[in-house]
C-alpha cells in the first residue's frame, strides 16, 4: 500500500505539476493530502501522533511532503522538530527524516542565523540520541537547502528500488522511537526553560549580560501573561523605539497591537498611557490643548502626560503613550505639531535630547505652567492601526518619519504559556531606549565602514524605487542606518533579519498605486530580496515567485512584496491589503 502510493507520487508528480491545474479535486492532490496521509495515520495514531500532507497552497510546490508530528512539540513544519517524508524536486527519491522547521527561525534570525541554529540543534540531538540505523551525513539531494541542513536523521528511498511494505512500516516505527526519545529526553527538559527549543539556543549565550538578556526576560514576562510574540518581534520593537520615539503597529484586529505596548511597558517598569483616537479629531486640540472663551489654556491629554514625564524625578523613567486606532482620524491633522517638532531633536551640552518648544511664546506666556514644554527624551508614542474602509491612509509625511511594524502572524496553535503566572519584571531606565544617533555624522564617527556597507544596500533599493519616482530622501536613509547600527552594537538580530525588518517597515509601506511602474518596482524589489530566484514579467510570474519564496534572503519582505503583486493583479497595490 505505502510502496505503491509513494511510487505513484514519484512517477507522476512532475507531470501533474506541469500540466494539471492546482485544486483539491486533482488526483495527485488527493493522493498526497488524503490517501497516503490516511495510510500513515493508521500507524501514527497508535503513538498519539498526527499526520499532514501537502503538495502546495494555491500552487504546486517543488517539494511535496507528508509530516508526522507530536502536537505538544509543533503543529506545523514551519517550526519545531517533526518526522517528515520529503520528496526531491526531481522526484528521483523520497526521504524519511527527523527534521526541523525553518520558516519561523528565518523570520527571527535570517537565513544564515536560521541555518546555524538548525545545525546546532541537529548536532545536539545526535550527541544525545545515537541511532546508527539512520544516516547523519546530511548528503540529502532534495533541492531545498534548508530541508537538507535541517535533517537530523534520515533514510533514502530511490524511485527505482522502493522497499516493501514491511520495511516502510518498520523504518517509520524506528523513527517514531527516536522522535519519542527526543520529546522525553530533550524537549521536555528544555521546555521548562523556554517553550521553544530554538529560541533557547539562539537567545541565551553563556556569560553574556546584555540587552539580549533583558529582552529574554521581557519575552518570558509577556508569555507568562498568555501572549505570544517572538524574540524577533520584541527585538525589532526595541530597536525601532531606540532609533526614533515614534512607532506604528499595524495589522488585523485582535492581533495584540495595543496589548504588546502595555505588556512591554509593564515588563520594564515604564509608565503606560492609552489615548483613544476619535474620528472627529481635525486638529491638535484634543492632544495638545486649546484656549477657551476666557482665554484660559486647557491642556490636552498628551500635554498633561508630557508635563508629568518632564519632571526631573521622572526623566529616567520611560513614558509610553499608545494612540489606539490612530488612523480613525487623519494623523497629519491632529499630530502635525509632533511630526514637525520631533525633527528638531538635538543634544544639549549635558547630552540630553531636547526639542523645540511645543507652544509658541506668543501663544502661552511664561507664567503658564505648560509654556516651556518640549518633547522629553523619555516620551515614546506608539500608534496602533487597523486598515479598513473606516480608516484613513497615511501620507508620505508620516511614513517617512516612522517604523511601521506589521502584526499578522497569528499562532492559534500555541496554548502552552508556562506554569508560572508571576515572572519578575525588570526596571529599565530611559537610557536603555535613548538613541545614540541623530545625524549621519554621528553614525560615521562610530563605524564608518559599516555605515558605508549598509548605505550601498540602501542605494540599490532607492535606485529601484526611483524607477517610479518612489525613492526616499536623507531622513529614511539615516534612520535605516541608525537601526542597523544599534542592532550591530547590541547583537540582537542577524544582519539580514534586521535589514529585512527595515525593508518591511521603511520601504514597502510607501508603495501604492496601480500604474505599470509600480509592478516593475515590486518585481525588482522581489529580486533584490530573493537573489537566488529572480522573476520576470511574464504570465506565470506570481507562480514562480511563490515557488521560490523559501529561498529568499529577506523572506518577510519577499512574502509581503508577493502579496502586493497579487494586489496589482487585482487592480491596486497597497502595503495595507
Amino acid at each position: 500500500m505505502l510502496t505503491e502510493y509513494f511510487k505513484e507520487i514519484l512517477d507522476n508528480y512532475i507531470e501533474s505539476k506541469n500540466t494539471g491545474r492546482f485544486n483539491k479535486n486533482h488526483e495527485m492532490f488527493k493522493l498526497i493530502n488524503y490517501t497516503t496521509t490516511d495510510a500513515l495515520n493508521g500507524i501514527a495514531k497508535a503513538y498519539g501522533l498526527k499526520v499532514k500532507g501537502s503538495c502546495g497552497a494555491g500552487t504546486w510546490t517543488r517539494y511535496p511532503w507528508i509530516a508526522i508530528y507530536n502536537e505538544k512539540i509543533t503543529t506545523t513544519i514551519q517550526r519545531g522538530v517533526y518526522i517528515v517524508y520529503l520528496f526531491s524536486e526531481d522526484m528521483s527519491r523520497v526521504y524519511l527524516t527527523l527534521n526541523q522547521g525553518c520558516t519561523n527561525l528565518k523570520k527571527d534570525l535570517g537565513t544564515k542565523g536560521a541555518r546555524e541554529a538548525m545545525i546546532t540543534t541537529r548536532e545536539m540531538i545526535r550527541n544525545a540520541l545515537n541511532y546508527a540505523q539512520f544516516n547523519t551525513d546530511n548528503d540529502l539531494i532534495i533541492g531545498n537547502v534548508d530541508y537538507e541542513i535541517g535533517s537530523i536523521y534520515y533514510k533514502e528511498y530511490l524511485r527505482g528500488s522502493l522497499p516493501n511494505e514491511e520495511e516502510f512500516v518498520q523504518d517509520l516505527k524506528d523513527m517514531i522511537k527516536i522522535y519519542d526519545d527526543y520529546y522525553k529526553l530533550i524537549y521536555l527538559k528544555d521546555y521548562d526553560v523556554t517553550p521553544n527549543h530554538h529560541e533557547f539556543i539562539t537567545i541565551i549565550e553563556d556569560g553574556e549580560k546584555s540587552m539580549k538578556d533583558n529582552l529574554h526576560t521581557i519575552y518570558n514576562y509577556i508569555r507568562a501573561k498568555g501572549f505570544i510574540y517572538t524574540y524577533g518581534d520584541l527585538s525589532n520593537l526595541y530597536l525601532s523605539l531606540k532609533t526614533k520615539p515614534f512607532l506604528i503597529l499595524a495589522g488585523i484586529s485582535g492581533t495584540g497591537k495595543s496589548k504588546i505596548v502595555r505588556l512591554f511597558a509593564d515588563a520594564i517598569g515604564a509608565n503606560y498611557n492609552l489615548i483613544s483616537v476619535k474620528p472627529d479629531w481635525n486638529d491638535s486640540t484634543e492632544l495638545f490643548g486649546y484656549k477657551n472663551i476666557y482665554d484660559e489654556f486647557v491642556p490636552g491629554q498628551l500635554t498633561r502626560i508630557i508635563q508629568e514625564a518632564s519632571k526631573p524625578q521622572n526623566l529616567n523613567k520611560p513614558y509610553f503613550v499608545c494612540l489606539d486606532e490612530m488612523n480613525l482620524a487623519r494623523v497629519e491633522y491632529y499630530l502635525s505639531d509632533y511630526l514637525s517638532i520631533i525633527e528638531s531633536r538635538h543634544f544639549d551640552s549635558d547630552n540630553r535630547l531636547i526639542t523645540d518648544r511645543i507652544f509658541r511664546k506668543d501663544y502661552l506666556t511664561e507664567d503658564n505652567p505648560y509654556a516651556g514644554l518640549s518633547f522629553p527624551e523619555n516620551l515614546y508614542i506608539i500608534g496602533t492601526v487597523n486598515m479598513d474602509d473606516t480608516t484613513f491612509a497615511f501620507s508620505r509625511k508620516v511614513l517617512d518619519r516612522v517604523n511601521t511594524i506589521e502584526f499578522s502572524d497569528v499562532r492559534l496553535d500555541i496554548l502552552d504559556f508556562g506554569l508560572e503566572d508571576d515572572i519578575d519584571r525588570i526596571n529599565l531606565q530611559n537610557s536603555w531606549f535613548k538613541t545614540d544617533y541623530l545625524t549621519i555624522k554621528d553614525a560615521i564617527r562610530v563605524d564608518k565602514e559599516y555605515v558605508s556597507k549598509i548605505n550601498k544596500e540602501i542605494i540599490e533599493i532607492n535606485n529601484i524605487l526611483a524607477m517610479g519616482n518612489k525613492h526616499f530622501g536623507y531622513r529614511v536613509r539615516d534612520e535605516i542606518i541608525f537601526y542597523m547600527l544599534e542592532n550591530k552594537k547590541h547583537k540582537l538580530l542577524e544582519e539580514d533579519v534586521a535589514l529585512d525588518y527595515q525593508i518591511m517597515q521603511k520601504i514597502l509601506p510607501t508603495i501604492t498605486g496601480s500604474d505599470r511602474l509600480i509592478k516593475d518596482i515590486l518585481i525588482e524589489l522581489y529580486n533584490y530580496c530573493n537573489p537566488s530566484n529572480h522573476i520576470t514579467d511574464n504570465i506565470d510570474y506570481i507562480k514562480h515567485a511563490e515557488e521560490g519564496l523559501e529561498t529568499a534572503l529577506y523572506i518577510n519582505s519577499a512574502n509581503k512584496i508577493l502579496m502586493m503583486l497579487r494586489g496589482y493583479e487585482d487592480g491596486f497595490v497597497s502595503f495595507w491589503q
